[in-house]
């Protein structure tokens, strides 16, 4: 999953476009069942809903769970468990889990939330070795340059998340000319980053229609998401 939900958090003074945001793709919550995150995370609170997607044309289901704990508290227990791929960043904690000899692994994305809130868990079952990634979808800002396809994700709802690695200019560069394309197509940027002190890493953009939200990372990976808005 890398960073398609996460970052988003740090829109969270944007309100009401934020919240539509977050929510990534389920425009009707599927409350999840059973406790199947209780074994793996201490802190396991429950189920919010579940949402059917794909990853690279792989059908499977996105999970979203509250947890109680700080990612301070839970980090170390995790080192324990002796879970796989490891990685904190930016208040976020992914790692994977294989599911016995099946061939399959449970990847787990962990999201700080405000304090005193529970944080917010998204996991899904997919194959070790994941389908090659399926072309750039239209919906999309058009590639940077030199970049290589890494994911592509459609969630039940229609919206989309493509990242990549390997682009071949810095963040700042790439946001401009995202920006500047998006405000052609009459999109309006939510917090016009372009303009901070760094220029940028990167922005949701959005109009009566849909949202779309890019962020560029100084390792030359980025990743991508449209969607369309919530009807009022």
């Amino acid at each position: 999953m890398k960073k398609k939900i996460w970052i988003i958090m740090a829109a969270a003074a944007l309100m009401d476009l934020a919240a539509e945001v977050y929510l990534l793709g389920p425009g009707r919550n599927t409350p999840g069942k059973g406790d199947l995150l209780g074994g793996v995370l201490p802190g396991f609170e429950k189920v919010l809903f579940k949402e059917k997607i794909t990853v690279n044309s792989f059908g499977t289901a996105l999970e979203v769970s509250a947890v109680k704990g700080k990612l301070e508290e839970i980090i170390p227990l995790l080192k324990k468990l002796k879970v796989s791929k490891l990685n904190t960043a930016g208040g976020t904690v992914r790692f994977e889990r294989k599911l016995g000899n099946t061939g399959m692994v449970e990847r787990f994305l962990l999201v700080a939330s405000r304090e005193g809130r529970p944080l917010t868990c998204f996991r899904m079952e997919v194959p070790e070795k994941l389908p090659l990634p399926s072309a750039w979808p239209s919906e999309l800002p058009p590639l940077p340059p030199g970049a290589e396809i890494t994911a592509v994700t459609r969630l039940g709802n229609g919206g989309i998340c493509g990242e990549f690695k390997n682009a071949q200019e810095p963040p700042y560069v790439l946001l401009r000319r995202v920006d500047a394309l998006m405000r052609n197509r009459k999109m309006f940027p939510a917090g016009n980053e372009i303009a901070s002190r760094s220029g940028g890493t990167g922005e949701i953009f959005y109009d009566e229609k849909s949202i779309v939200w890019v962020n560029f990372s100084s390792t030359g990976n980025g990743a991508f998401f449209y969607r369309k808005r919530s009807s009022r």
